[in-house]
């Protein structure tokens, strides 16, 4: 590897000077279609930049044409409109153009004729965008020369470090004659005569404000409305999606259910208990289905020939709930069947239920019905195990053994049985009853609590303990109800995740999947998702640092290895860095100086693994020196500069030195000089690998320079797996700060992937949960469009219905409850309101949607976690009157210094004037729509901003 990448650097060095000679001395190309004997054809084409035409002052520009290969030749190159002391000089073409000025350079590009290549075969992903994007999406993107292999390209360098600039394939020269490059203020076209830039700015007219970012800026702000009318409701059976499942248990319990759109049952992948349960109900049936308060009670309900079926479900320990968080609990599914005649006539129906439960093949299973008090019960009889109770007053269930299916592979047989419900329903009227199905198997002994159990009282004491569960955390309450509801389910369905074997006891194990229903059940197969998206974004930034704490030192029982490493599925090169920025946002959200001592000598090895890693990548020359190399996601194995790693290793790495400085450890400057070193290295080659890979063409037809995904890569990868390129792709290097989020490079993949990488423009990514688009905008200070990420993503990401978070959103199977999903989301609405800076300011209410500041609405926080301490915030709007009032309270020991509150009006009207206790204050920003307190001191400030 290491005499590739010297090579590569010596290629793309050799390239620069023979494009220097032949500028110089205006070498003499062979003329077109003439070649050598033995060679291939040669063609030409004459080409001209120019530069200049909306820089609004004059600005310096530097430009350097290099030859893609050395059978590429610049012929004639010649200078023009070129003021005094402008010109060629040192191989690069120098001259300050803008206000009017407008530069430039023709020339002919000599170019051997290529044979025709096929192209590259598109990953599955990319083949469904591609199938179903407009006509102009799938042109660009077919157009671009990353589906042909190995295209002849022109560089345009535009400075000495070789990283700032853009390629250009010879195909895109010749189909379009005119590629105008804004943000660089280059306008290149092809063809005798070429294209004056009047007439290209003429073509593009059509186009104009075409852009999605545009579009963000000049229309309405987005609403959650706006984007469930594009996204489908995963939860509504109706539409065309897998089935949509619901993780149902207790807190980190090891039996779990899963409860579909049309109300059945599965148990999740990783209960030794498998078991199926069915109504015969469907989709042509199907109303709604909804939760209870936002808490894991879930509502179903069906209508069918004049009858009305609601069905609610929920899980509830056998035993009650345990003194102690313990997974080694046997569970049980309530299920109320409530069924109302909707006709004016007495009714008779019946609703039949299956149920399904493997066994070990070799033993000898049958079922049989037990009636006891008012219960019927179906049991094995070999060893009297109930596997459900029906329950009912005046029901008469009828019971049948079903098939049995064998699956020889897994050694097990599945044996099944029908349970028949007779309905008679008076006129208007309604039956109910109960059914119970205990995971395990109840046994002979735990037949009396399972029939003991009272359906009232176990579902009062579910809400209760959810309940209660939130309120030991941070509270926040905006005046919309969607988003209200989904902070409310996010936590118990984090919680529903682990599987607990055991107690609280010292050393329990604790299995941290993905998802109940997808992928590994043991261990922690993912560490970076469930570190940094459950512990960091949802435990720590609401206050649950105890879980936190639990699940990273659990993380690094199951993962590290003896040299630090954490290891895990497919052995992603994030995930030692992410503990590192886990465990550093742990420890700077929370106040728990204990659990810094134990959570710090891991992490400290981790770190010793990291600044291994960046010496033994830190040698050498070429594209990826002092970048790191290390296997990306599960699909994309190899070793190579993948810019998600670079992101994820500078973040660690930067974090976790300001925690060990804010804590005088004596190792802070070497963690922070080896972040800084890898994120000039990140500046350095990508910008490089930037310059040399093909320009990107956006909605207004304007093109832009592509930053790729891999330093080594100067390309797009449709060959790969999409989130290669997308989902774990380069725009992480921006929302982890390893790029400048401000930066040229930030722009350019922001544009890109909201054009062009993210289903019809709609601004989400195939796995919703990287979301890696909108810290970017926090961090650029541009609400409009974090706003519009933020409600994109609860419409895509979650269910309509009940909230459930997906994993993969198109072009890949669907699965379902991972809370990395809750995660991410919650950071977005968390930092929308509460965000802190790197130099050291406190950012409140920055990107607040308009519609929450309406008359009459209200903003509260309570105890949410800061880097400053515990923060409660409370906004009132009076805004029919002109004024909005703001009590701001920060109960750590530290202060920021800088302290900015933005409240956005909902008619965007300016502020008019501010008090903050009652004293006139004069810092205000009318046009940024911001009160700034410098050096704030108090432990509490109340604002009234009128308007």
């Amino acid at each position: 590897m290491k005499r590739f990448l010297h090579l590569s650097f010596a290629v793309l060095m050799l390239t620069l000077l023979s494009t220097v000679n032949a500028a110089e001395k205006k070498q003499e190309a062979l003329p077109a279609n003439a070649a050598p004997a033995g060679s291939v054809s040669m063609q030409e084409l004459k080409v001209r930049a120019s530069w200049g035409h909306s820089s609004t002052g004059a600005v310096p520009f530097t430009i350097r044409l290099v030859p893609g290969k050395p059978s590429m030749v610049i012929r004639d190159a010649a200078g023009f409109s070129l003021e005094s002391g402008e010109g060629l000089r040192d191989g690069f073409w120098q001259s300050r153009g803008g206000a009017g000025d407008v530069d430039g350079v023709e020339f002919t590009l000599v170019f051997p004729t290529q044979p025709a290549s096929a192209p590259r075969q598109e990953h599955a992903i990319w083949k469904h965008l591609l199938q179903v994007s407009d006509a102009d999406t799938v042109s660009r993107l077919r157009n671009d020369p990353a589906f042909v292999t190995d295209p002849l390209l022109l560089t345009v360098q535009m400075n000495a470090e070789a990283t700032r600039g853009f390629s250009v394939s010879i195909d895109q020269l010749a189909k379009n004659r005119g590629l105008w490059v804004p943000e660089l203020d280059v306008f290149l076209t092809a063809g005798d005569p070429p294209l004056t830039f009047a007439e290209h700015q003429k073509e593009l007219q059509a186009w104009k404000g075409m852009r999605i970012l545009d579009r963000i800026h000049r229309e309405p702000e987005a609403s959650y409305e706006q984007y469930t009318a594009l996204w489908a409701d995963m939860g509504n059976p109706k539409n065309n999606n897998p089935s949509h499942l619901v993780g149902m248990t207790w807190d980190s319990a090891i039996p779990k259910y899963g409860i579909d759109r049309v109300a059945a049952v599965t148990s999740d992948f990783g209960n030794p208990d498998q078991l199926r349960f069915s109504f015969d109900l469907d989709a042509r049936d199907w109303k709604e289905q909804r939760l209870t308060d936002a808490l894991p009670v879930i509502n179903t309900v069906f209508e069918r020939d004049g009858i009305r079926y609601e069905i609610e479900q929920f899980a509830y320990p056998l035993d009650g709930p345990p003194k102690e968080r313990r997974g080694d609990i046997a569970m049980v599914l309530f299920q109320r069947v409530k069924a109302t005649n909707l006709e004016a006539g007495e009714r008779k129906a019946a609703l039949r239920m299956t149920h399904g439960r493997e066994f070990p093949e070799d033993r000898e299973v049958n079922f049989t019905a037990v009636t006891e008090e008012d219960q019927l019960l179906i049991e094995e009889p070999g060893s009297h195990q109930t596997l459900m109770s029906v329950q009912g007053k005046g029901v008469k269930a009828t019971f049948s053994e079903g098939p049995a299916s064998k699956d020889a592979k897994r050694k097990v047989i599945q044996r099944s049985m029908d349970v028949t419900v007779p309905l008679e329903l008076p006129a208007r009227g309604s039956v109910e009853f109960i059914v119970k199905l205990p995971s395990p198997m109840a046994s002979q002994d735990d037949r009396g609590k399972l029939l003991g159990l009272d359906y009232a009282s176990a579902r009062r004491t579910t809400l209760e303990f959810w309940s209660n569960y939130l309120g030991r955390g941070a509270g926040f309450q905006v005046p919309e109800k969607t988003v209200n509801d989904l902070f409310r389910a996010n936590l118990w369905h984090a919680l529903r995740l682990p599987r607990r074997h055991g107690g609280e006891q010292p050393g329990v194990q604790i299995d941290l999947p993905y998802s109940n229903f997808a992928y590994g059940q043991t261990g922690t197969p993912w560490p970076v998702n469930q570190a940094v998206y459950v512990d960091y974004m949802l435990y720590d930034l609401r206050g649950h640092h105890d879980l936190a704490l639990e699940e990273l030192l659990a993380i690094y029982h199951n993962n590290q290895q003896a040299d630090g490493r954490v290891g895990g599925f497919a052995n992603w090169g994030v995930y030692t860095p992410s503990m590192l920025y886990a465990v550093a946002k742990h420890c700077l959200l929370s106040t728990d100086r204990t659990g810094l001592e134990t959570i710090l000598p891991p992490t400290l090895r981790a770190m010793d693994w990291c600044l291994a890693e960046m010496k033994r990548g830190s040698g050498g020359e070429g594209p990826a020196r002092g970048l790191i190399l290390a296997p990306l996601n599960d699909l994309s194995h190899e070793p190579r500069a993948w810019a998600f790693n670079q992101a994820y290793m500078f973040a660690g790495l930067d974090l976790f030195g300001k925690l060990l400085r804010q804590l005088n450890h004596p190792r802070a400057s070497e963690c922070l000089a080896a972040a800084q070193s890898l994120r000039q290295a990140v500046a350095r080659n990508f910008g490089n690998a930037s310059m040399r890979s093909p320009l990107a063409q956006l909605r207004d037809h304007t093109w832009i320079p592509y930053v790729p995904c891999d330093a080594l890569t100067p390309r797009r990868l449709f060959e790969q797996w999409y989130p290669t390129d997308i989902d774990t792709g380069a725009l992480h290097l921006s929302r982890l700060k390893a790029l400048d989020p401000a930066g040229l490079l930030t722009t350019c993949l922001l544009n890109d992937h909201e054009d062009n990488l993210f289903l019809n423009g709609w601004g989400m990514a195939n796995e919703p949960v990287y979301n890696q688009q909108a810290t970017v905008y926090l961090l650029r200070d541009d609400p409009e469009a974090a706003i519009r990420a933020f409600y994109s993503y609860i419409a895509c990401a979650f269910s309509h219905s009940v909230l459930e978070p997906v994993e993969h959103r198109w072009g890949w199977g669907q699965y379902f409850g991972p809370p990395s999903t809750d995660g991410a989301w919650f950071e977005l609405y968390r930092n929308m309101l509460i965000h802190e800076g790197d130099d050291d300011t406190l950012f409140i209410a920055q990107a607040t949607p308009r519609a929450w500041l309406k008359d009459g609405n209200r903003i509260q926080i309570e105890r949410a976690p800061s880097y400053y301490g515990p923060l409660s915030l409370t906004v009132d709007s009076q805004a029919a009157t002109g004024k909005v009032t703001a009590v701001l309270e920060i109960d750590g020991a530290f202060r920021p210094e800088t302290l900015l509150l933005r409240l956005r009006h909902p008619d965007s009207k300016p502020i008019k004037s501010v008090k903050i206790e009652g004293m006139n204050w004069p810092d205000f920003d009318a046009a940024k729509e911001w009160v700034r307190i410098k050096q704030p001191k108090e432990r509490r400030y109340r604002f009234v901003v009128s308007y």
